[in-house]
């Protein structure tokens, strides 16, 4: 019997990166939770676990720059993206309604993307955790029905909550965190798909005007869509930066290869991360 794949994540059983896991990698998989992201990345270092899913920017909440820092850290390949549809329930256990409950737990972004419910309901304190899915788990140990938590709906039926509420969240619909698949080695470009690229790099004169512009102008002439660009502080060298940028094209392109070319004029180093199909918007998996 082939041995499943073990995928790493941040959280507990039930967090959004657990579904977003199966997207990433498939669904024959066995999910592995760990205390931190640090930890997914000495995991696929080590071959304790086969690959990670890391949560890497929120449409709401903005970058995640841990990761950002780690990607530079490990060097481990992207090799799949994936952009998940966050929707929030307030669960809490049987026989618990919104009126009975005194405080909801949450994770801090959770809480204040939910603020609008707090507004409506001044009674119910809030409380923050350190996890959505932990939220969930923690007030199904309290049984009581005074404590509710803001989950996914798949963490409230996980650990046996009702849910009391769906749609949580104050603006419904624009609430999307984009996750990327890693692990240790590389795999081929795939092939009838849109590739977006991702590579690190420094700039040899930075601080001297105009080596970003020079830097970016190699992909802006030529017509290649940066997707995204962020600078991250350098560990080694105060004031110094790695920038993350992310693009439309495969590295085996000629104009991607020109560009990647032109670049060096502009930097110290350029490291590709990755290059994947374009990730496709999902909806939480196992909600059934």
């Amino acid at each position: 019997m082939k041995k499943k794949k073990r995928i790493a994540f941040q959280g507990c059983r039930g967090a959004y990166s657990e579904s977003a896991a199966y997207y990433l990698f498939g669904e024959d998989i066995e999910v592995v939770p760990m205390n931190t992201f640090e930890e997914i990345y000495q995991g696929i270092e080590t071959l304790s676990v086969d690959g990670g899913a890391i949560p890497i920017e929120n449409s709401t909440a903005g970058s995640i720059y841990e990761n950002y820092d780690l990607l530079y850290k490990w060097r481990h390949p992207i090799i799949s993206e994936v952009l998940l549809q966050i929707e929030h329930c307030l669960c809490g256990n049987n026989g618990a309604s919104i009126h009975s409950l005194k405080r909801v737990l949450s994770h801090p972004q959770g809480l204040a993307q939910c603020s609008n419910f707090f507004s409506a309901h001044p009674g119910i304190e809030k409380v923050a955790f350190y996890d959505t899915a932990g939220s969930a788990e923690e007030v199904s140990k309290r049984d009581n029905i005074t404590d509710g938590a803001i989950a996914s709906t798949y963490a409230a039926k996980l650990y046996g909550l009702s849910i009391l509420k769906t749609n949580l969240e104050n603006i419904k619909g624009v609430n999307f965190t984009r996750f990327y698949g890693i692990q240790k080695n590389p795999v081929g470009i795939p092939y009838n798909a849109e590739i977006k690229s991702a590579i690190l790099f420094e700039l040899a004169n930075d601080g001297q005007a105009g080596s970003l512009y020079g830097a970016l102008g190699a992909f802006a002439k030529r017509e290649i869509n940066l997707t995204r660009i962020e600078s991250r502080p350098h560990p080694d060298k105060p004031w110094g930066y790695i920038f993350h940028i992310s693009f439309i094209g495969s590295p085996e392109s000629p104009k991607v290869i020109e560009a990647l070319e032109e670049l060096t004029r502009y930097t110290t180093f350029i490291y590709r991360l990755g290059s994947f199909a374009v990730g496709k918007t999902e909806r939480l998996k196992y909600e059934d």
